[in-house]
């Protein structure tokens, strides 16, 4: 088997965590192995793009959540949209993998991933402001966002300190200092073309998946293959309140809060109503802000557990 790799070899601040011996699983059974290595933003994209149309009989994404999204979003960019996708997740928060059965044996990893039949997912697409008024366009695998969600994504990324703490304890960390922080912004959302909310949001989630910082269950009904995204709004509230609530959507509870309100849609769209900059986060990276729309992309990937 031809394996195509994206690898994000400092994904999970530096741990190679699975990804070795898996490698050495792949060579005992002489599979070609073309790997290719990330060295900044947008690359495993563009990676994934080149893999999938150089006939690779499968694309592998080893490294966080980021990695994930950008290296699908390449495979269904390129000539060979249909070509099989799968991943290995060595990131921080590791929030896509928690919406599918774990393996842990590398060998059973490496026969999962070369006996499985395909199973297809949805992606979204997301279109956003770049902050320089410039339109990007990406998928995203998981989850996207904006809000203080945003801001949480961004200082994850940017933090020197704490490489060593587990995924989650990092996302808990700067969740609670950026929620201290936060003033609330004001949005318009509108789902399915229809208007659905106005006014100062905590955080709005666009969710395919149902995990998201690093273990925060927020949309816990959500289904990678139902063709539809799981909305969260979570309206602005002290930042007392707020923290009470981010401490319950662990475990999902927060659904029962009067400042949350859940929806299905296709297509989400939402706009700033005031000065403030609504940042996004998509899988764990900082594409923009708002304005944006979401679109979810039924069976558009050919994954392979």
């Amino acid at each position: 088997m031809k394996v195509g790799i994206v690898l994000n070899a400092v994904s999970g601040r530096g741990k190679a965590g699975p990804w070795p011996a898996i490698r050495r699983a792949f060579a005992a059974r002489g599979d070609e192995l073309d790997i290719r290595e990330t060295t900044g933003s947008g690359d495993a994209e563009r990676l994934g793009k080149a893999l999938a149309g150089d006939g690779s009989d499968l694309v592998l994404a080893v490294g966080g959540d980021g990695t994930i999204g950008e290296t699908l979003g390449g495979v269904l960019k390129s000539a060979r949209p249909e070509t099989p996708f799968s991943f290995i997740a060595t990131g921080t928060g590791c929030d896509f993998a928690r919406n599918f059965p774990e393996v842990r044996n590398p060998d059973h990893v490496v026969e999962k991933l070369r006996s499985a039949s395909v199973r297809r997912i949805d992606a979204g697409l997301l279109t956003c402001d770049d902050g320089d008024g410039d339109a990007v366009r990406r998928h995203f695998a998981n989850i996207a966002s904006f809000g203080v969600s945003g801001r949480i994504v961004r200082a994850v990324n940017a933090a020197r300190k704490g490489r060593s703490l587990p995924g989650s304890v990092v996302f808990f960390w700067h969740s609670v200092a950026q929620i201290l922080r936060y003033r609330p912004c004001e949005i318009r959302l509108r789902l399915d073309g229809e208007d659905v909310f106005e006014g100062a949001i905590t955080t709005v989630v666009v969710a395919n998946g149902a995990w998201f910082g690093g273990g925060m269950k927020v949309a816990p009904r959500a289904d990678v293959a139902d063709g539809l995204f799981d909305v969260v709004i979570i309206r602005a509230a002290s930042r007392l309140k707020v923290l009470m609530l981010m401490n319950s959507i662990y475990s999902g509870a927060h659904v029962r809060s009067q400042l949350v309100s859940m929806h299905l849609a296709r297509l989400v769209e939402a706009w700033p109503i005031d000065k403030s900059a609504a940042l996004i986060d998509s899988d764990g990276e900082a594409p923009g802000q708002l304005p944006a729309s979401f679109e979810v992309l039924p069976g558009a990937v050919s994954l392979r557990l």
